[in-house]
């Protein structure tokens, strides 16, 4: 576009006044790139920096319409969720994301806007933007799982495979119902595993999937990825040894005797518990090591709970028993779990072998694999 004589007179001689050199720059800048902004939307436009954005997309009606209303109503949603769509769908996903966040900013919380945004900046591959955005969401909601199952991502995405499965495993412990979880949840949490080299500990992630669902036990897809795991690394026999079966009481709970570093107790069988899980009394008898465990939120029947993550030495049911097993000790007092009960015999023990349950009777051992 060429400048009139006129007009880069008056730029000139507006450039060298006392404060106008700033406002002189963005005046030549605008004329020379022909990137006008109306009126009518120039306040919004300003506000979301969004100048680096081609004028015919914010032309757009819908877009138009949203700056529109964003010009005089700054803090409307419906606007700024139809802006940030279209700005999306131009391909300006990091321009979305910053005006989701800098809408939070101004108007306040709207977790829906900080989710959209973390997966904008994930999309144009800046995870430690979305990192911070998922932190924000989870000082909101501290019990979401799918805000943890987005930093972990984020966290995969930089690399940080030991933050990530964290993440994954913190998302599967906060959601009750375990069939309902994607295979694509398990399979980025074996992942990490299997990156760090513990493929034994990738074999178990894909148990812990199956046995989610009946339906999946004869999935082949996840046998397959067994298979390759398992012909990475061959398993001590310390990481899980034995097989038995026990019989099975009428009624939905088994009640089993186990060792927790040699300490008997009772313990509820639950396959859908992501760890095992101790009461507070119990894992002092047990001398469970609590002066570096991390706390770990869980869903439980009666609602979210927090445990102390930590490892017991070793796990055995009869003949069967394991090394190095994460266990979550319960801070209250255990009675929500009723009476005599020490704990609950989750997946981060029984997820190392095959599992069945009939009617009379439920076995567990080691897989010829």
């Amino acid at each position: 576009m060429k400048i009139s004589t006129s007009t880069r007179a008056i730029v000139l001689r507006n450039a060298f006044a006392p404060g106008r050199l700033l406002a002189a720059c963005a005046a030549l800048i605008t004329l020379a790139c022909g990137q006008q902004v109306p009126d009518d939307t120039r306040i919004a436009v300003d506000h979301y920096r969004l100048t680096g954005v081609e004028a015919a997309d914010l032309a757009k009606p819908d877009a138009h319409r949203a700056l529109v209303q964003l010009s005089h109503e700054p803090c409307n949603r419906d606007a700024m969720g139809a802006l940030s769509y279209r700005l999306d769908e131009a391909g300006y996903r990091r321009e979305s994301a910053n005006s989701l966040t800098q809408f939070v900013k101004t108007c306040g919380r709207a977790d829906g806007f900080l989710s959209a945004a973390a997966e904008d900046l994930m999309a144009v591959s800046d995870y430690g933007a979305a990192v911070t955005v998922a932190n924000q969401l989870l000082a909101n909601e501290p019990a979401e799982p799918d805000y943890y199952f987005a930093r972990g991502r984020a966290y995969e995405g930089q690399g940080d495979h030991e933050r990530a499965l964290a993440d994954y495993m913190q998302t599967i412990a906060l959601i009750p119902e375990r069939s309902t979880i994607t295979s694509n949840l398990f399979l980025r949490a074996a992942d990490m595993h299997a990156k760090a080299g513990r493929y034994c500990d990738a074999v178990s992630m894909i148990r812990m999937w199956m046995s989610a669902d009946p339906e999946r036990a004869d999935n082949s897809q996840a046998k397959n990825i067994i298979a390759s795991y398992s012909g990475k690394q061959s398993c001590p026999s310390t990481y899980a040894s034995g097989k038995d079966s026990f019989a099975r009481p009428s009624g939905n709970t088994i009640r089993v005797v186990a060792k927790i570093n040699g300490v008997t107790g009772t313990f509820i069988v639950d396959t859908g518990a992501t760890y095992v899980t101790l009461t507070d009394a119990f894992a002092h008898r047990a001398r469970i090591d609590t002066a570096h465990a991390q706390k770990v939120r869980l869903q439980t029947a009666n609602g979210p709970a927090t445990g102390l993550l930590t490892q017991a030495t070793s796990v055995s049911v009869g003949q069967v028993q394991a090394a190095d097993v994460p266990v979550s000790v319960d801070t209250k007092s255990g009675a929500t779990l009723g009476k005599s009960v020490d704990g609950l015999l989750g997946q981060s023990f029984l997820s190392r072998f095959e599992t069945a349950f009939t009617p009379t009777h439920w076995s567990i051992g080691k897989s010829a694999g």
